[in-house]
């Protein structure tokens, strides 16, 4: 049996798992597309981990019900397996995901910090004025999606998180539901 059949078979013995196939060289390039739009923003989004899935030599398109899968996911977040930051172009963190409840509790009290969401934070203090920004999102480890360890069935794997375009256009090409709890991941992966 090959690495990627193996590879699929595991990733399907997962709860929740709905769709997991390879992707078709247009289905990578409209993926591709997607982010690369997301450089054109205000505050360009740059998904690194989409870049270094698709920097393997094949990738899998993954589709979880994550009323199915949840407490994976959030424990994968608390554990920082992959990480949404805003950087300056200096490499300075100036906002991040925080899970952590009484770190969010200390930072509500803290003068220089903003909060964009529920859980994602910028520190105010260490912007630069003038200094461009930038939201970054990191890859992950297969163990963001299982604790079966898939990246010793291939020689290197990386998981990647898509944007909101991507998501989107993953959806509608299986026909999915868009409000369901339906997550995609890309797992890019070399032999």
């Amino acid at each position: 049996m090959s690495a990627t059949t193996e590879l699929i078979n595991l990733i399907k013995e997962e709860p929740g798992i709905m769709i997991v196939e390879l992707m078709t060289d247009e289905m990578k390039k409209q993926v591709l597309q997607l982010e690369m739009k997301r450089l054109e923003e205000l505050v360009p989004f740059i998904n690194q981990g989409m870049e270094e899935a698709f920097e393997e030599e094949q990738a899998l398109v993954v589709v979880i019900d994550n009323n199915k899968k949840e407490d994976r996911t959030i424990e994968s977040y608390e554990e920082e397996e992959a990480s949404f930051t805003l950087r300056t172009e200096s490499g300075q963190i100036i906002g991040e995901t925080i899970y952590d409840e009484e770190e969010l509790e200390e930072l509500r009290d803290d003068p220089n910090v903003f909060f964009l969401s529920d859980n994602f934070v910028t520190y105010n203090n260490l912007a630069k004025p003038g200094e461009k920004q930038f939201f970054v999102m990191s890859s992950a480890t297969s163990s963001f999606l299982t604790d079966k360890d898939l990246e010793s069935l291939v020689s290197s794997l990386k998981l990647a998180i898509p944007s909101t375009g991507s998501d989107h256009y993953i959806k509608d090409h299986f026909n999915l539901s868009h409000e369901e709890e339906i997550g995609t991941f890309i797992i890019g992966f070399t032999e």
